[in-house]
């Protein structure tokens, strides 16, 4: 939060945010954060759990992003490329998407077809 993100980000950390409804963190105290610490090595992410929660919290970040005058470019960092970078560090973040087999178990999915 905000007592912990300059010690965090000074010495060179990853720093992650985990966005809740009413409490914890929220969209614009976040929006403040990334405004004085910037968009270096931040992770934003919400959740599903237990009490209340908001799953769609990193969409309604990336929104206040946008109204407070981030660019579009500023929250596919903080929302997409920085994750990428930081879980990539372990060599087994795999993004490129395998091609489909034409075949599973010798049926194609045209089932009859051409």
């Amino acid at each position: 939060n905000e007592t912990t993100v300059k010690a965090a980000t000074d010495s060179g950390c990853w720093a992650g945010f985990s966005i809740y409804p009413d409490t914890k963190m929220d969209e614009d105290r976040m929006v403040t954060i990334l405004r004085n610490h910037g968009t270096e090595k931040i992770l934003v992410n919400s959740a599903a759990d237990w009490g209340k929660s908001d799953p769609l919290k990193t969409r309604k970040v990336a929104d206040a992003m946008l109204k407070a005058g981030f660019t579009e470019d500023d929250v596919d960092k903080v929302l997409w490329r920085n994750p990428v970078a930081f879980y990539g560090q372990s060599g087994r973040l795999q993004l490129d998407t395998p091609a489909p087999d034409t075949l599973h178990e010798g049926n194609s999915i045209l089932r009859g077809g051409e």
